[in-house]
């Protein structure tokens, strides 16, 4: 019997306050990550989709998707601002 692999780690969005430069991964509590571009400390902003512990470590399942009311292409359901034509979705209302 095959079981599907479970991703026990949560990623997190980190962003540089001063350029604005974003970067996902996952984080050590007391650790600081810093740009490597720039050289600024990153924070962390917000947690990504899936929530751990989840069966994929894919940041775009299927589940985790909504279609832009706008140019109907597929974004995260975490996105404020469609990345393909800039609309502002709605709040989610907690059922999606």
């Amino acid at each position: 019997m095959l079981r599907a692999m479970q991703n026990p780690r949560q990623r997190y969005r980190l962003r540089a306050p001063a350029s604005g430069r974003e970067a996902i991964s996952t984080v050590e509590p007391g650790r600081t990550y810093v740009d490597r571009e720039s050289g600024e400390e990153m924070k962390v902003v917000a947690q990504t989709l899936p929530l751990a512990p989840s069966e994929s470590a894919l940041l775009r399942t299927p589940e985790n998707l909504r279609a832009c009311r706008r140019c109907d292409q597929l974004i995260g359901l975490d996105v404020s601002d469609c990345p393909y034509c800039g609309l502002r979705q709605p709040a989610l209302d907690g059922e999606s």
